[in-house]
């Protein structure tokens, strides 16, 4: 009997979506502005604590759930799902709020922890945002009222949920496709502004930037910025897919995998992060246990193979930055009105014309 495997399709879609919104906003860190913020996974959990608080919360108000029902268990999550079930409007309006209030948090904080962080470059830079990004993480699962602690928060309905069976994440993936297709005109469009233009100057030197009156720390402090709400759009879009929030989900591989996105579809190449996006896409579904029950083999490994992720990301960036530091795709001029005239004006060189004597 053959297998459907349609409802693979909202999944796989669905992941796309988020990690490409991620891998635009540390590309526009790292690729343009040469900011290695490895405590990426931090602003992404901003967004998902952000739209798990405030969905969880309304909803509960709203649906005057009893006082002997607890919030963060199986019957007040239940409770969520049933009047978001019921009340369409009123889900997807705190949708749409969740994540404008994500994105605006997450850009807040990361603005606020640009300035400290900036005061150091290179290799320190990245190792205090990984610590940044680990500490968020264990507040997430110590403080209980944030986000239910090391038990999580469930009952974060899908916008959608009022649809029928299968149609629900059908529904969504489209959604998260749209706002990853508006995010990634979003980076295009900035990237080939002059703020852009900005940003790659600086990040191929500083020194000379500034010497013509560039602002550099304030032009770094407004993309970590940018990027870090861009980051919690996609925590948010996250939150809204699994229907829970649970610190332990924010782990570091998080912030790597949005660097082998990068580094391995191209360094300051958009294009390249659609390539890099659907490559970890992939990755990440095939290296779930998942799979295997999916594909009908109950062979079970004597390893928990959640660990493969960790090595075959971490043997992806090897390999780029050994064999093609440029990645798949490599970087090229940005694309403005003036760039485009210069190149009208180029023509190529006539191979049959004869040489000129002028002696």
């Amino acid at each position: 009997m053959a297998v459907d495997f349609s409802f693979l399709l909202p999944l796989l879609a669905t992941s796309f979506g988020i990690y490409l919104i991620l891998a635009l906003s540390f590309n526009l860190e790292y690729g343009y502005a040469g900011q290695p913020n490895l405590g990426k996974v931090f602003f992404y959990s901003v967004g998902a604590y952000a739209a798990g608080a405030i969905t969880t919360r309304v909803l509960w108000a709203l649906a005057g759930a009893p006082a002997n029902v607890a919030f963060m268990q199986a019957p007040g999550a239940a409770i969520r799902q049933a009047f978001a079930r019921s009340n369409p409007g009123a889900i997807l309006g705190l949708f749409v709020v969740s994540l404008l209030a994500a994105a605006v948090i997450g850009a807040a904080v990361g603005y606020l922890a640009a300035y400290p962080a900036l005061r150091l470059r290179g290799d320190f830079l990245a190792i205090v945002l990984i610590a940044v990004g680990e500490a968020g993480r264990v507040f997430g699962r110590n403080y209980e009222p944030l986000a239910g602690g090391v038990f999580g928060l469930p009952g974060v309905p899908n916008p959608f949920a009022w649809l029928p069976a299968r149609a629900d994440y059908a529904a969504y993936a489209i959604l998260v496709l749209a706002i990853a297709a508006g995010m990634y005109l979003f980076a295009v469009r900035l990237s080939n502004s002059p703020f852009g233009r900005l940003l790659k100057s600086i990040r191929d030197d500083e020194l000379a930037a500034s010497v013509y009156g560039k602002d550099a720390p304030r032009a770094k402090g407004h993309i970590l910025a940018i990027g870090s709400g861009l980051a919690a759009v996609a925590g948010a879009l996250y939150v809204f897919y699994v229907q829970q929030v649970y610190a332990d989900d924010f782990i570091p591989l998080i912030s790597f995998a949005a660097v082998t996105m990068v580094i391995l579809g191209g360094v300051a190449n958009h294009k390249g992060t659609l390539v890099g996006a659907a490559f970890m896409t992939l990755v990440d579904f095939v290296t779930r246990p998942v799979f295997l029950a999916i594909l009908g083999i109950n062979w079970q490994p004597p390893f928990d193979l959640n660990y493969v992720r960790y090595l075959v990301t971490g043997l992806i960036i090897v390999l780029v930055l050994l064999f093609r530091p440029k990645g798949l795709l490599a970087e090229r001029p940005v694309d403005t009105v003036a760039m485009r005239v210069a190149q009208s004006w180029k023509t190529p060189a006539t191979v049959d014309e004869p040489a000129r004597d002028d002696s």
